[in-house]
């Protein structure tokens, strides 16, 4: 323990007794004498996940509290189970930091949107948010529809046969997001062994598995397992790749050689280069920042919603009557418009993501103390904001664990609270995509 305590980054002793001075006035225990909830809920993030939910449907039960209190040796944090509780956390505009779990995907991302925080967090919102408005989408549809037309196409030829469904998908998403954040035609679906590919998938494995278990928050023990030394690896790839094609981007821009119709994320970048004061790193940063929040939700989003369709072939079938009927049965690409009469898949892909989110766990670290409700959480704490969590409250959704499509139906939906579902995060810091 005293090792530990000495390796922690960041760790304030003195804020300690703080923290366990306001603790004892919230509801709930504090696990055992200096380990916390460790022995609760274990080590493994594959059972950490169940067993919260567990501790939350009981604290619910027995007196309908709806914020969890949960230490980890010296750290403690705070779990919001439903949207009324979550909505003071969501709507701050001053506690806006993440927590240090995001530490390992800075040497990759940089300080860009997703990992910013204060003024530079705020002028770089501000800077990317126009470029996310529909008639800029409109003009990726095209991209994603040739891009899904070869996903099908490659899963025709492979009919009759066994395939892991979400390496599909994240590989088209690759494809998307790289052509419409970069301007770069990967083609990953067909050539999946790319050393950029392997390189982003590496990262994301690596920055995941070091994020979700806890001895590998120390590096030295990083380095003994050879972790380190394969993440630095595949930083140099990745990196390398979003370099050349800035610089080549930056050329054909300067040369007028882009069409005005198929402009990319980047091109917009560039422009803003001189006006904004932008480095060659800050656009790095935003452009790596995009390529991984681009892809790995969606193929996340896109690898649930087909099991969750599979395991239910009444609900498959229902889907898919709807979409031949907005788009017939030939070769008739999905616009704007289509997308609108296809309620009931989107209803499907809801509650898929209801019981799925792409992104199950983020975090704030407070810098100061937060009124959270009628309790008051000390400085240098976590707040945990899991729409897993919430998404699976008894109280909200009855039956939670059940895949049901109609959890969306508008009536159900204008009964709950707005932060009851909240796949892409929502207040100041929700999904800018």
């Amino acid at each position: 323990i005293i090792l530990l305590f000495s390796m922690k980054r960041k760790f304030q002793i003195f804020d300690y007794s703080h923290k366990k001075r306001l603790s004892a006035k919230i509801p709930g225990d504090d696990g055992t004498f200096i380990l916390g909830h460790i022995p609760e809920f274990g080590m493994d993030p594959q059972v950490i996940a169940s067993r919260i939910i567990d501790k939350m449907h009981r604290s619910v039960r027995c007196g309908g509290q709806q914020l969890l209190k949960i230490w980890f040796l010296w750290e403690n944090v705070y779990m919001p189970t439903n949207g009324e509780t979550l909505k003071h956390i969501l709507d701050s505009s001053e506690e806006i930091t993440k927590g240090n779990e995001y530490d390992v995907f800075e040497p990759w991302l940089g300080r860009g949107l997703l990992m910013s925080t204060g003024d530079k967090w705020r002028s770089r919102r501000k800077l990317l948010t126009p470029t996310f408005h529909f008639s800029m989408l409109d003009g990726y549809i095209s991209t994603m529809n040739r891009h899904a037309k070869v996903c099908v196409e490659l899963l025709e030829e492979r009919s009759g046969t066994e395939l892991d469904m979400y390496r599909v998908v994240k590989m088209c998403a690759l494809d998307i997001i790289c052509e419409t954040a970069m301007g770069k035609e990967l083609d990953s679906q067909r050539h999946p062994d790319q050393p950029y590919v392997a390189a982003i998938l590496k990262l994301v494995v690596l920055g995941t598995e070091i994020a979700m278990k806890f001895y590998l928050q120390f590096k030295i023990v990083r380095r003994l397992l050879g972790i380190d030394q394969a993440y630095g690896e595949a930083l140099i790839v990745a990196h390398n790749f979003t370099k050349t094609v800035i610089a080549e981007r930056a050329e054909a821009l300067s040369k007028g050689e882009v069409e005005p119709n198929k402009r990319a994320f980047l091109d917009l970048l560039l422009e803003q280069k001189d006006k904004q004061e932008l480095t060659d790193e800050d656009i790095r940063e935003e452009v790596d920042t995009f390529m991984f929040e681009g892809h790995d939700t969606t193929s996340a989003g896109l690898g649930w919603t087909i099991w969750c369709l599979a395991s239910h072939p009444e609900a498959q079938e229902r889907a898919y009557r709807e979409v031949v009927e907005a788009l017939g049965d030939g070769d008739k690409e999905c616009g704007r418009e289509d997308m609108g009469k296809l309620t009931y898949l989107d209803r499907c892909i809801k509650e898929a993501m209801r019981l799925f989110p792409p992104v199950p766990f983020v975090s704030r670290q407070l810098k100061s103390d937060f009124q959270q409700g009628k309790y008051l959480l000390p400085r240098n704490s976590q707040i945990s904001i899991s729409p897993y969590v919430v998404h699976r409250n008894e109280s909200i959704y009855p039956n939670p664990t059940a895949y049901n499509p109609d959890n969306f139906l508008p009536e159900r939906v204008a009964a709950r609270n707005a932060y009851d579902y909240i796949p892409f995060s929502a207040g100041p810091r929700n999904c800018v995509g």
